[in-house]
């Protein structure tokens, strides 16, 4: 089995775990690592779906790397993201979701309070996004471009996949 085909099949066991869709994490996948197992970025996330270890306490920083590890607390963990978003219509849970993935759910939690606040439809990731700048927690502020571009890229191409077949292998 090829490595795309070990990993179409660990998106595949994901999606019955969680019930996310294929092409989501696909899409979460292709942006965090570019299907690389051994991806690490600067600031120490592992793997295929760039997992933080200080969000993973439990399991060693090594053990991340892991291909099906990875897959299954990433879209575990996007999972959860999602899950907050509960009074959203879904596919705004979703962006909501995405947003809390890659920048943390406290700064889009205070951004949608901002967005209340100005009289803005807190259930629109669109009118949420524009509060982000004004927001920080524990004192920093989010990388609005990164979270806003993760956002639009993953959704744009989910959004444009969701009614495709889901790939079962890649050709030799």
């Amino acid at each position: 089995m090829s490595g795309a085909n070990a990993i179409y099949e660990l998106i595949g066991q994901a999606c019955q775990r969680t019930g996310l869709a294929w092409w989501l994490i696909y899409g979460v996948i292709e942006q965090e690592s570019g299907f690389d197992p051994r991806a690490e970025s600067e600031c120490g996330a592992a793997g295929l779906m760039q997992l933080m270890p200080a969000s993973f306490p439990e399991w060693p920083p090594a053990e991340l790397f892991d291909p099906a590890v990875n897959v299954r607390l990433g879209s575990e963990f996007l999972r959860e993201c999602i899950g907050i978003w509960k009074k959203e219509a879904p596919d705004e849970a979703i962006k909501f979701g995405l947003a809390s993935y890659n920048g943390g759910c406290g700064y889009v939690l205070r951004a949608q309070a901002a967005a209340q606040a100005a009289h803005a439809d807190p259930s629109l990731w669109s009118a949420v996004e524009t509060h982000l700048a004004a927001v920080e927690v524990n004192g920093k502020q989010p990388d609005v471009e990164q979270i806003s571009g993760y956002v639009r890229t993953i959704w744009g191409k989910y959004a444009e996949r969701r009614g495709m077949p889901v790939p079962t292998a890649v050709p030799a």
